[in-house]
């Protein structure tokens, strides 16, 4: 079934991605249910929820309660999605990446602080204090690390921000994964508790340097790595 690289979600999600980039699942088909691809992929219907889920963030399918999954048609968020290969080929400058990654969640989490409300905080709250339950868990946490950017993007608004961390996630994976494996998480822990607060507090500016920071952080680990390479 899946690769046993990457988690069982990150599988669905990439295999459902696919089939509707290709065309195999056009604007207007009705995606197969929960249970079909649950059963398809001998996955549960939880994890094939979730890959819906980033799909339905990234605006290329919309759920109706009680009709099902429906892929949406093509529209400016897409085709920009599809642009950015062109700029960065697979395993290219990875420091422009971060960088660029930067730029959006800082504009992200600055437009979520002033956007947030009550329940979104509360959503917040509770994956932060997941990914603080299993800080001893290395692998869970370089997985799922990303649940938090992906709703304080969907929190800013912007559709568009969501459709450029996602892609630029998928280009930095495995590097970020190496990241918390080789160097812990216990820095993101800090950092994602000052993101939250700043969005707590509704002020965009703390909110903003926060995640500023918690970014700074990666690119330096990131700038670390030849050197730790180096001494091992």
């Amino acid at each position: 079934m899946a690769d046993s690289k990457i988690s069982s979600g990150e599988y669905i999600f990439n295999k459902l991605k696919d089939k509707i980039r290709s065309g195999k699942y056009q604007a207007g088909d009705k995606l197969p249910t929960e249970m079909e691809l649950a059963e398809k992929y001998s996955v549960s219907r939880n994890t094939v929820r979730g890959a819906i889920n980033r799909l339905i963030t990234l605006g290329m399918v919309e759920s109706f309660q009680g009709k099902g999954t429906f892929v949406k048609e093509t529209n400016f968020t897409n085709k920009i999605e599809n642009l950015i290969p062109m700029f960065f080929s697979e395993g290219s400058d990875y420091l422009s990446l971060m960088n660029l990654r930067t730029a959006i969640e800082s504009q992200a989490t600055y437009l979520a602080a002033q956007k947030a409300t009550y329940r979104d905080v509360q959503q917040l709250e509770a994956i932060v204090e997941d990914l603080e339950l299993h800080k001893d868990d290395l692998l869970y946490c370089a997985e799922h690390d990303i649940t938090l950017h992906f709703k304080i993007a969907e929190i800013s608004g912007n559709h568009l921000f969501q459709s450029l961390i996602e892609m630029i996630r998928n280009m930095l994976k495995d590097v970020l994964e190496d990241f918390i494996m080789d160097f812990g998480n216990y820095e993101s822990m800090i950092a994602h508790r000052n993101i939250l607060n700043g969005i707590k507090a509704a002020d965009p500016d703390m909110a903003r340097a926060a995640m500023q920071k918690h970014m700074q952080t990666v690119i330096n680990r990131y700038m670390a790595m030849p050197k730790k390479l180096d001494e091992e």
